[in-house]
């Protein structure tokens, strides 16, 4: 009898006491809160890196063609217009910006080379622009910021932007409104055409132009202020048609600007702009600080105008 009520009592040491079991509960709780807590601000950070990395590397696309396509620019002083930035341009939103519309002349390295016939388009010089729009970039998609470029063939350039293909003495003297050519940069066959969609959840575009002095000191914008503030219409050659400077001094570099902003940054612009204000956020710009990245690259212009 002895012996039996010793095995249970070393039994019923082995066992856990109600309060023990509702304590180790409480802590596991603690625990697995604690876990998925931690998870859940990991998936944050992830998805708001993995946004920026996203966004960043379409700047980077749209970045590359752009100096590509000012490096090559084509420019000559026979009384034609060959580049033109304007500014500033709203391309609609949540977010009240700088932006400009980018028109030139450039051996594009995509330009089409056959026709629809299959057919070899001679000729190398393609009319380019380029144009920041809050849109669709597809039919019954929502609307995004986006930036659009449009390559116009070799053949089309010569016949229809360069001057009128049945007047040889009618040269193109403006890449503004009273160009005949389809320079418009919204619409039907305009610069952001669905087609010609680059990248999005850019915010920002500025193309900020330096003159070639002939001396190597500091130069001052040709199209903005102190501050880098696009405030007029820049034109190389032909007539002004609007454009606040018109020039036909070579053009030393531009400085181009692109603002980016994460998936994120967008739906809170969206937000901020339907209820007039956020919490933690006195106004769009603070927005766009947080989520967003500039990227400002140099550009040097290689061709000197003939």
């Amino acid at each position: 009898m002895k012996t039996s009520n010793k095995m249970n009592r070393r039994f019923s040491r082995k066992a856990f006491t109600l309060i023990e079991i509702m304590v180790a509960t409480v802590i596991m709780v603690i625990l697995v809160g604690l876990v998925v807590q931690i998870t859940s601000e990991v998936l944050k950070v992830w998805n708001r890196s993995s946004g920026k990395l996203s966004a960043n590397a379409e700047a980077r696309i749209a970045m590359d063609l752009l100096t590509q396509d000012l490096e090559t620019a084509v420019f000559r002083n026979n009384g034609q217009q060959w580049l033109r930035v304007e500014a500033p341009r709203d391309p609609g939103g949540d977010y009240t910006n700088q932006t400009v519309a980018l028109k030139l002349f450039t051996p594009a390295l995509d330009r089409p080379k056959v026709d629809s016939g299959g057919n070899p388009i001679p000729g190398d010089i393609c009319a380019v622009g380029y144009r920041l729009a809050f849109k669709q970039s597809y039919n019954s998609g929502p609307n995004v910021y986006a930036l659009y470029r449009k390559v116009v063939d070799a053949r089309s350039t010569f016949n229809n932007y360069l001057g009128s293909a049945s007047d040889s003495s009618s040269p193109q003297t403006s890449l503004g409104a009273s160009s005949s050519a389809d320079w418009s940069e919204i619409g039907a066959g305009s610069i952001t055409d669905n087609e010609n969609y680059l990248v999005s959840n850019i915010v920002e575009f500025k193309v900020i132009l330096y003159e070639d002095d002939g001396t190597l000191t500091a130069v001052t914008p040709l199209n903005a202020d102190a501050s880098g503030n696009v405030t007029q219409t820049y034109a190389y050659g032909g007539i002004a048609d609007g454009a606040g400077v018109l020039g036909t001094d070579p053009l030393r570099y531009a400085d181009v600007v692109l603002t980016v902003i994460s998936d994120e940054g967008l739906k809170l612009l969206e937000r901020f702009n339907d209820v007039g204000s956020f919490e933690g956020y006195s106004d769009a710009d603070a927005i766009v600080a947080e989520y967003g990245d500039v990227f400002t690259r140099r550009v040097n212009f290689l061709a000197r105008p003939l």
